[in-house]
């Protein structure tokens, strides 16, 4: 089973309001996040905090969980989302794990990150090569170092179990505790120019960037 995971936990405190019920393209941004992951996946989980003002519907199953701790951050609500899975098989289970607050995931990016991890089974993790001539539109490179993230599951779910019990609150740490390899930008890149899938959302100025563009 393939499974798509979006968080949308955060506090949103740096947006000013709650960002994953802004909207962009006449959809909030947490539901063009799902829009972009049901295609690829049998079923879509959504880690919350409180209910989201957003409307979710899709094609395949939308369930919400919410976070065991509140506002614990990424790694703790990727946890409790894991740990509601039952007993995955332990090759053939798998996730894309996004942000709610990615507004232009490329499907034929996260298809081919699955894909990858689907035909590699000494690897538990795959992610994005981050190209060093990709900035946002700050003239920064991008800020987010982990998601996408395809994962699979059982081994992610023991992994995240291991950092939270470390102390550790970082995708980062999970990642640490996970055997993975980075997707090339030579390969991925093809079918994403502009690197728009690392694109997020963090404040309302980041919103009318992306609009603008």
């Amino acid at each position: 089973m393939r499974t798509g995971i979006v968080l949308a936990g955060g506090r949103s405190s740096r947006f000013g309001g709650d960002k994953l019920a802004a909207e962009l393209d006449g959809r909030s941004l947490l539901a063009t996040a799902v829009d972009a992951v049901a295609p690829l996946v049998d079923r879509v989980l959504v880690a919350v905090s409180g209910l989201p003002q957003a409307s979710l519907k899709a094609d395949v199953p939308v369930a919400l969980i919410n976070d065991r701790d509140s506002f614990a951050g990424p790694l703790a609500g990727l946890a409790t989302v894991l740990a509601t899975m039952g007993d995955p098989d332990p090759l053939a289970d798998l996730a894309i794990v996004v942000g709610g607050d990615m507004p232009r995931l490329v499907p034929a990016v996260l298809r081919s990150m699955l894909d990858r991890l689907a035909s590699d089974p000494t690897v538990d993790a795959v992610l994005l090569g981050r190209p060093p001539s990709v900035v946002d539109p700050e003239g920064q490179p991008p800020r987010r170092a982990v998601l996408p993230l395809a994962v699979r599951v059982g081994a992610a779910a023991s992994a995240a179990v291991e950092a939270l019990d470390a102390g550790d609150r970082s995708l980062q740490a999970l990642l640490e505790r996970l055997a993975h390899l980075e997707i090339p930008p030579s390969v991925w890149l093809p079918l994403d120019p502009d690197a728009k899938t690392l694109l997020d959302v963090d404040t309302a100025a980041d919103l009318d960037r992306i609009r603008r563009r």
